[in-house]
């Protein structure tokens, strides 16, 4: 009688959703990219999972976030896919980035968060991109706050249909729909400046706030706060 009484209950909603216009669609299966940084990846279970929206907020300014884009960058150019970076504050200095890993990047020069996020919403659509990264860390908080609830929920709808890997940097944990999410911790002082990319990560420390480890009816699961450095 439960089972007869669900199946009605599920049927209705179906039903619902097909008035009220809800598009529908699985998940395709994630896969994931290592980061290259042993302790980046042990925390988040292997590494980036396509499908999920992750979150990397750094509240303090050279906590790692620079770090972390350049090795995000590398992972996929490894894996030779195209990366779309949506720049939020027109502030990526190509001049500092290794020439090797410009060459599958799409540069997307904005000039607000709104912009910004108009702009991820198309490439989420682009097949041919493995990953689209989103900048929002130089915006202002007037800005950022002007962002809905449900855009964030839009984008990662977006995401999950797609297979692509997506990954916002942020000033502050913002992202309600966030699968994934850290945040930077400390940072990296001057004398850091001429050490290599994989020493800079090493001194990276960052708390694990949210992950999604698997599904459970069609629900994530979610694991909160793991401190590492």
């Amino acid at each position: 009688m439960a089972t007869a009484r669900a199946d009605s209950e599920s049927a209705s909603l179906e039903e619902r959703f097909d008035e009220l216009g809800v598009e529908r669609a699985t998940p395709a299966e994630s896969e994931i990219l290592g980061t290259g940084v042993d302790s980046w990846d042990e925390a988040l279970d292997g590494g980036l999972r396509s499908g999920l929206l992750a979150e990397v907020a750094e509240p303090e300014a050279s906590s790692g976030g620079q770090v972390l884009l350049l090795h995000l960058l590398a992972g996929m150019r490894r894996a030779q896919r195209f990366v779309a970076l949506v720049d939020g504050a027109d502030g990526f200095d190509p001049q500092s980035t290794p020439p090797a890993l410009l060459e599958h990047l799409l540069w997307v020069r904005c000039r607000s968060s709104l912009e910004a996020m108009k702009c991820a919403d198309a490439l989420l659509r682009d097949e041919n991109l493995g990953m689209v990264l989103v900048d929002l860390r130089g915006c202002e908080e007037r800005e950022l706050r002007r962002v809905k609830s449900a855009d964030w929920y839009r984008l990662q709808r977006l995401v999950e249909r797609s297979s692509a890997y997506a990954c916002v940097l942020t000033p502050k944990a913002m992202i309600p729909s966030a699968q994934m999410r850290l945040e930077l911790a400390g940072q990296l002082g001057i004398e850091k400046m001429d050490a290599s990319l994989s020493e800079l990560a090493s001194d990276v420390g960052f708390e694990v706030l949210r992950k999604r480890t698997r599904e459970r009816e069609g629900f994530a699961q979610l694991v909160q706060r793991v401190a590492v450095g």
